[in-house]
């Protein structure tokens, strides 16, 4: 049995927000899937931004709810004005609060902005998963040392295989999914535990008849 807990149409605040320029949503949007598949409940606008909504207030507001704030650094980052707005509010919050609120991650052929010269980021570009896999530890509170003794035995290069190196140091990862999909898998077999949080069984939902293709694609990137 896996588990899963409900994300997006939440009842609780998201772990990170991912701020990003609006040329770069696609690769956001990979990334944020993939944190997902990892046990991280991620606020990207895309998904949940709805007609009608005011876009700064929802913003705003998912920018104060998160306990981080990730910028996205490629190279449209600097050319956007709206995400430079983003990281002076990551870094109003990290003042008033006294604690890491943002967490730079470089993807692409990016120039290193001038603001991160004090900071560690972590770099996406060549080790993606490994990026991966210490960025779930910092956000669920994981040893750095035995992340790090981790990543040294073996380079994970998939999702299955930040799991697996998860699960060696002691930490069980789940998978965030939205309502809709959460729900269709209730309705498929899974086990309510609380009200956001499930088990089932991913083998059996994939030979099932009943269950939709989106649900079967999302569980493939994984199983």
């Amino acid at each position: 049995m896996k588990s899963i807990e409900r994300g997006a149409k939440r009842t609780t605040k998201p772990d990170i927000f991912i701020s990003h320029s609006s040329r770069d949503q696609k690769v956001a949007s990979e990334l944020a899937l993939t944190l997902n598949f990892c046990a991280i409940d991620v606020w990207l606008d895309d998904w949940e931004l709805e007609v009608g909504q005011s876009l700064a207030d929802e913003v705003a507001k998912a920018m104060e709810d998160s306990r981080y704030i990730a910028i996205l650094i490629t190279e449209n980052y600097n050319k956007t004005v709206w995400t430079k707005t983003e990281y002076k509010k990551a870094l109003s919050r990290e003042q008033k609060e006294n604690r890491t609120v943002m967490l730079p991650l470089i993807v692409g052929e990016a120039e290193i902005p001038n603001f991160l010269e004090e900071k560690i980021y972590i770099d996406l570009r060549k080790d993606y998963f490994s990026g991966i896999t210490k960025l779930v530890g910092m956000i669920h509170g994981l040893s750095s040392f035995r992340i790090s003794q981790a990543l040294a035995q073996k380079n994970p290069q998939s999702v299955p295989a930040v799991w697996n190196l998860l699960q060696s140091i002691g930490f069980e990862p789940y998978i965030v999914l939205g309502k809709d999909d959460f729900d269709e898998i209730l309705k498929h077999g899974g086990e309510l535990l609380r009200s956001d949080y499930a088990k089932f069984d991913p083998y059996a939902l994939l030979s099932s008849t009943a269950v939709s293709e989106h649900v079967k694609a999302l569980l493939k990137k994984i199983f």
